[in-house]
């Protein structure tokens, strides 16, 4: 296992915590996240996009929920470049790309991020303004 270290070490390469069950996502540095979201979440989010629209989401990645910003190393979320949410009228979408938000995309993040779901049980938990940005806010 030394070895194996000094090996990672010499290239470059770092210990990843990030996928380690003790450390929260928002407890990690940044090189940390980036290997976290491209050893965690996207590939457990990319098959969920692809499913839904496998047109849209073919070149699923960083720049698919991120956006341009990614192309510079940024992160930042939530993404003003998304669709900005106006929970007084959700008519601009599709009943069903918010449900499929709702039930597939929301909870699993959460469950990754290892951060309870929203809820109107737990009203500051993981839900939409984790991505999305709200209009007027």
């Amino acid at each position: 296992m030394k070895a194996l270290l000094v090996v990672l070490a010499a290239c470059g390469a770092a210990p990843t915590p990030a996928t380690s069950s003790d450390v929260a996502f928002d407890k990690l540095d940044h090189d940390h996240k980036i290997a976290f979201m491209k050893q965690q979440v996207v590939p457990a989010m990319k098959p969920l996009f692809q499913t839904h629209d496998a047109a849209k989401f073919g070149d699923f990645g960083c720049k698919t929920c991120h956006g341009k910003q990614a192309e510079d190393g940024k992160f930042d979320m939530p993404n003003p470049d998304l669709p900005k949410l106006d929970f007084g009228n959700m008519g601009q979408f599709k009943p069903a790309d918010i449900a499929w938000m709702k039930t597939d995309i929301m909870p699993t993040m959460a469950t990754l991020l290892k951060l309870p779901p929203h809820s109107e049980d737990n009203p500051n938990g993981f839900g939409c303004l984790g991505c999305h940005t709200q209009v007027g806010g």
